[in-house]
């Protein structure tokens, strides 16, 4: 009778027959690490989305990032989720157009709560069209965050903004040979590029 070849590599561990337990722990290991990406990828959507829900003023999907009970602070507001985000939209409508940006997340996660912190830039304006006649206000800071996961979903439980600075850009005029230039006009669910936006429903 041929004698068994033994072809499980040496120094590694999970070795069959005698390492039952240490294949167990390095597949739990394995799983741990993959749902700490699929949170972080998760967490980094739910920012993502704060910038989308007030760039084309979907109160739907803002209502998916902020929990009701959220501690809200940006300074002129200080209350929870829920009377934040009426407010928020209601802004946000009374610009013309409007960009936010967040970058450069870091987070750290422990459970269910999540620390979150990254770098904020908005732009707004107060007319649709870039008719050259109005400039562009932005502003510079940092969004402070603490998540949580509810429901095996996750949003923002606590948020402060803090301001580093403000500015005023010129808003050139889209005329000449820029007019073949794709411009946004008045975002809104009603856009007719909203559609093919993945958060549209």
């Amino acid at each position: 009778m041929p004698r068994s070849i033994d072809v499980w590599p040496a120094g590694v561990k999970g070795r069959p027959g005698n390492g039952r337990e240490e294949m167990e722990d390095r597949v739990a290991a394995l799983e741990a690490r993959l749902q700490q990406v699929e949170d972080e990828q998760a967490i980094a959507r739910v920012l993502a989305d704060y910038s989308l829900a007030l760039d084309w003023l979907d109160d739907a999907t803002l209502d998916t990032v902020f929990w009701d009970d959220a501690d809200i602070d940006y300074g002129f507001f200080k209350g929870s989720g829920a009377e934040f985000k009426p407010v928020l939209m209601a802004y946000v409508r009374s610009t013309g157009r409007r960009w936010h940006f967040t970058s450069q997340l870091r987070s750290r996660i422990e459970g269910a709560t999540a620390r979150c912190t990254g770098y904020n830039l908005a732009m707004e304006a107060r007319s649709p069209d870039s008719e050259g006649s109005e400039g562009l206000t932005a502003f510079f800071g940092f969004y402070n965050d603490t998540l949580e996961k509810r429901g095996g979903r996750w949003a923002i439980a606590r948020r402060k903004h803090i301001l580093v600075a403000g500015t005023q850009l010129a808003d050139i005029a889209i005329t000449g040979d820029l007019a073949a230039l794709n411009t946004i006009g008045a975002a809104g669910r009603d856009h007719p590029d909203f559609a093919s936006l993945p958060i549209a429903r």
